[in-house]
């Protein structure tokens, strides 16, 4: 292949890179969401800790957040189909719209 079009190539894949998935803060829960194929919808989180927190706590606000956004995305109709084991400090969701 001549350098040009080695070039060329080079260029191109750098033009479509795919972007880097940033997560969005509210409040102490860190989150990244992604649509997927088949109606489903994933929903990464992450948190902190508090002063006087435990472990219980921080895995019901990740559970209450996720259930609160996937409320949010399908209008009220959701289903989870999937996710990680749930830690302290992060999990993952998978949910689709009803």
């Amino acid at each position: 292949m001549s350098p040009l079009a080695q070039l060329l190539c080079f260029c191109t894949s750098m033009a479509f890179a795919p972007v880097p998935q940033m997560s969005e803060q509210v409040w102490d829960i860190r989150y990244s969401y992604e649509a997927l194929s088949r109606g489903r919808h994933l929903l990464r989180l992450s948190t902190t800790d508090f002063l006087l927190d435990s472990d219980f706590s921080r895995r019901n606000r990740l559970a209450a957040f996720a259930q609160d956004f996937a409320s949010r995305t399908c209008a009220g109709r959701y289903v989870f189909v999937d996710g990680d084991r749930l830690t302290s400090y992060a999990g993952q969701f998978v949910f689709r719209c009803r």
